[in-house]
């Protein structure tokens, strides 16, 4: 396999850069697609199906990236054992495909596991006839579950409008307030008046594709960096300590970089912003903040101090701090009082900033909830004696409170309060994760053993052998070890062997 190296963070200018067209061998727009890892796409079966015989016995289909101008498009097979055809009444219709070459630049699409979401609003973008390149379904809803066992979602467009229909299956649902993928639209309903269509949600598309759950993880976090507003000292030892506390919050809440080592404070007292700018660059190497910014972005911490004396403090603010903190860095802005110019647009910002991360933390605590019910259903179908934890209760009251902070809390004591609830949410996901993983194979040997012995017990019965005494001895012991010790199944793997041997014995000789 062939690996691309054309992508870069600065040519991206997408949000979504891991949005894919299917194309047939002509260039006709099949469906959408997504990059999940750098060398596999997500995308409908019937979209495949779509493109002839030839790309269901081992030919190709063409994946052209939809956000990334210049970038080649890539062959794609279906990857064995990852093809679920669509069943009769709508089931299934989940494929994987293997690109013939990598690309392992480009961002996967952030598929997140949730339970029947319904009220959320999302967008999605399909490539419906005569949009060969692509088209905005925005303020979507989800409406519940529908569809065969309920393994679809309803999604209403807005009407009038765009609506979703034919061109867009294989389109990832991306969650408006977070950017987190919930599911793949699937179908739509073809009353253009109705608006509506139906996605399978992330959860139906692991049950059926099990490799797609190496994907499935935290709601992407805000690529804008924090502002911290503070009022009165600027003195640089202060600022600098309070620059190590903010950065120490973030990565607490967030994957560790490479430490403390970018950092810059600059008075911007009668200074324009431009100057501002050239001060924070001579204050840490442009090219290691360029660096930083891409990979580590929580590394980089820079403190304006003396913004109501510059020369134009909005001005600096909009042309030197919020460029910064849109790239991901931490910008600490220094006013000398409560009347401060500019002080009023800085609040804002940081405050839509907590809002950003509050929106994140209410998807991480319904996160929390489904993997607590999931992970409860299957401890308690296996009597598993370890008990699951139960703190999404107590993530709701606190996520509550922060909801309910508004205007009368310090911004700063909201952010503190969000990063230490944003790393117990992100770690008791984690753990629930870890015991779902570790009772799944549990489950499936006892159902295979159980299911073993009742078959071999129905033929038992089918050959007169209900009466004989030593089968009903072996089996009693089986299936009473399989029914008081679910979460035990080997401890009975013996016993049902040795039940199937004998029955076998006695149909031979019979």
């Amino acid at each position: 396999m062939r690996e691309h190296n054309g992508f870069t963070a600065g040519r991206a200018g997408d949000s979504e850069p891991w949005r894919v067209c299917l194309l047939d061998s002509s260039g006709r727009a099949l469906g959408a697609g997504m990059l999940l890892g750098e060398s596999t796409v997500l995308t409908c079966a019937h979209v495949v199906q779509a493109a002839g015989a030839e790309a269901l016995s081992g030919g190709q289909v063409l994946v052209r990236f939809v956000g990334l101008p210049g970038m080649p498009e890539a062959q794609a097979g279906v990857r064995p054992g990852c093809w679920v055809p669509p069943e009769e009444d709508g089931r299934g219709d989940i494929a994987l495909l293997d690109l013939a070459e990598a690309f392992p630049h480009v961002p996967g699409a952030p598929l997140v596991r949730l339970g029947a979401v319904r009220d959320r609003v999302v967008h999605t973008y399909g490539f419906p006839h005569p949009h060969r390149h692509g088209v905005w379904v925005n303020d979507a809803e989800l409406a519940g579950p529908a569809g065969a066992a309920g393994e679809w979602i309803q999604l209403n467009s807005k009407l009038p409008g765009e609506r979703v229909r034919r061109g867009f299956s294989g389109a990832g649902v991306i969650d408006k307030a977070t950017g987190a993928v919930l599911g793949m639209v699937v179908t739509e309903y073809t009353d253009e008046r109705a608006g509506l269509a139906y996605l399978i949600p992330v959860e139906v598309i692991a049950r059926h594709v099990p490799e797609v759950a190496r994907w499935v993880g935290e709601p992407p976090r805000p690529s804008a960096g924090p502002l911290v507003v503070l009022l009165g000292n600027g003195d640089p030892a202060h600022l600098d300590r309070f620059l190590a506390q903010v950065r120490r919050e973030r990565r607490v809440a967030g994957p560790a970089g490479a430490g403390d080592r970018l950092t810059a404070i600059v008075d911007a007292t009668g200074k324009t912003a431009d100057e501002v700018a050239e001060h924070v660059s001579a204050g840490i190497s442009t090219e290691e903040v360029t660096t930083a910014l891409a990979a580590h972005p929580e590394d980089v911490a820079v403190a304006v101090t003396g913004i109501d004396a510059a020369r134009a403090p909005e001005e600096v603010l909009t042309g030197a701090v919020k460029p910064l903190m849109d790239k991901g860095a931490t910008v600490l802005a220094q006013f000398g009082g409560p009347d401060s110019p500019g002080l009023r647009l800085a609040r804002r910002w940081e405050s839509e900033r907590n809002a950003h991360r509050l929106a994140r933390l209410a998807l991480l605590v319904e996160m929390v909830e489904y993997e607590e019910d999931r992970t409860r259903q299957l401890a308690g179908r296996l009597g598993a004696r370890a008990a699951v934890p139960g703190r999404s209760a107590d993530l709701r009251l606190r996520l509550g409170a922060l909801r309910s902070a508004g205007e009368r809390i310090d911004p700063g004591r909201v952010r503190r309060a969000l990063a230490v609830t944003e790393r117990d949410a992100e770690t008791a996901w984690r753990e629930l994760g870890v015991l779902h993983t570790d009772l799944v194979p549990r489950a499936r040997r006892h159902d295979e053993l159980h299911g073993r012995l009742r078959g071999y017990n129905a033929k038992a019965t089918a050959a007169g052998l209900m009466e004989d005494e030593e089968l009903a001895e072996l089996y009693r012991p089986a299936m009473e070890t399989l029914t008081t010790r679910p979460d035990e199944p080997e401890a009975a793997a013996g016993l049902v062997e040795r039940y199937v041997r004998a029955v076998r014995r006695r149909l031979e000789g019979a």
